[in-house]
C-alpha cells in the first residue's frame, strides 16, 4: 500500500489530476500548446531530420506515420497525466519544436525536462523562451521542488541553454542510452525553484 502524500505533494497530484487538457502557455514569440492531427507533417519534419536525432534518444523517424503514432502517444499519456508533451509554435501557428514534462514525481515534488527545436529555427533563443515557460507552469502552478534533466554531453548547445537557465551539471551517465548502434553518455542536470526563482528575479531586474 503506497504511503500517503504530504500535503505539498498532495498538492502537485491533484493539480496534475485537475488538468482539462494541455495548459496553453503564451509568450513573446513561442506558444505551448497541445498537439493537433494535423500536426503530423511538421513532427516528422523535426524527429526525420538527422540533425534533431543526433542527440535525441531514437534514429531519425523514416515515415509520416510514426509522427501521427507520436501524436496518438502523446494524447494517451497525457490523459493519463503520465507526461506533458506540447508543441512549441510561433505567432503564426506554425509549429517549430516541442517542449515535455515527464516523469512525473509527486511524492518527491520533481520531474524531468525534455526538448525539441527544428534547425531552421536553432540559435534565435526560441529553445530557451519555450523551455522558460514550461518551467515558469510546473514550479508556480504546479508547485515542483526540482526540475531535471539529461542530455547528450556533445550537446553544447543544450548545456548552455539550461545553464542560463539555472540548471547544474551534477553527474554523469557512462553509456547509458542507445540511438540505433550508438551508444552514449548521459550528463545529468538539475535545477531547484529556488534557483529558478531567484534567476528570473534577476532578469527582471536587470531588464529595469
Amino acid at each position: 500500500m503506497p504511503l500517503p502524500l504530504s500535503p505539498h505533494s498532495q498538492a502537485i497530484a491533484d493539480a496534475l489530476a485537475a488538468l482539462d487538457g494541455f495548459p496553453s502557455l503564451h509568450g513573446p514569440r513561442v506558444r505551448l500548446r497541445g498537439p493537433r492531427d494535423s500536426d503530423d507533417a511538421a513532427l516528422f519534419a523535426i524527429f526525420g531530420d538527422a540533425r534533431v536525432a543526433r542527440f535525441w534518444s531514437r534514429p531519425p523517424m523514416q515515415d509520416i506515420a510514426e509522427a501521427r503514432e507520436l501524436i496518438a502517444q502523446i494524447q494517451a499519456n497525457m490523459a493519463e497525466r503520465k507526461l506533458i508533451n506540447w508543441v512549441v509554435v510561433d505567432e503564426t501557428d506554425a509549429l517549430v519544436g516541442t517542449c515535455t514534462l515527464f516523469r512525473f514525481d509527486a511524492a518527491h515534488r520533481r520531474a524531468e525536462l525534455g526538448y525539441a527545436l527544428h534547425p531552421d529555427h536553432w540559435g534565435r533563443g526560441l529553445a530557451s523562451e519555450a523551455t522558460g515557460l514550461a518551467l515558469d507552469w510546473a514550479i508556480d502552478t504546479i508547485g515542483f521542488h526540482r526540475i531535471d534533466a539529461s542530455i547528450d554531453p556533445d550537446n553544447q548547445a543544450s548545456r548552455a541553454l539550461l545553464h542560463r537557465h539555472g540548471f547544474l551539471t551534477e553527474g554523469r551517465l557512462r553509456e547509458s542510452f542507445f540511438v540505433g548502434d550508438r551508444v552514449t553518455d548521459s550528463e545529468l542536470l538539475g535545477l531547484l525553484a529556488s534557483d529558478w526563482r531567484e534567476r528570473r528575479a534577476a532578469a527582471a531586474a536587470a531588464a529595469r
